[in-house]
């Protein structure tokens, strides 16, 4: 778990209408609330297992040696999805993807 100082953009509206913006720097302990959750694929290609996306490996090519994946992937479909569940209501404050790193990783 690592410690980080983030800046939120906080924005209230009164009762009357009127809108107050203003900046707050705090600390705020992050810690990764996906790491090895339970974690779902619309399907799997190649036993890239939806586990493999949040299993804290930052490995980002799709076959080691052997064929062995390290990365999610589901098969070509029109509305491919991931999705994990976080056992519990969290405030997210940031969300990281990480497409795979060889030559067939090219988001659109």
């Amino acid at each position: 778990m690592s410690n980080s100082v983030n800046l939120f953009l906080v924005i209230l509206q009164c009762h009357c209408g009127r809108v107050v913006c203003c900046v707050v720097d705090f600390p705020v302990k992050t810690y990764n609330a996906a790491l090895k959750r339970p974690a779902f694929i619309s399907s799997v290609h190649r036993n890239g297992f939806a586990r493999l996306a949040n299993d804290g490996s930052r490995a980002t090519k799709y076959l080691k040696r052997r064929n062995v994946p390290q990365c999610a992937h589901s098969r070509a479909e029109t509305n491919p999805w991931w999705a994990v569940d976080l056992g519990r209501p969290v405030v997210v404050y940031r969300v990281d993807f990480t497409n795979r790193g060889d030559s067939w990783g090219m988001m659109k």
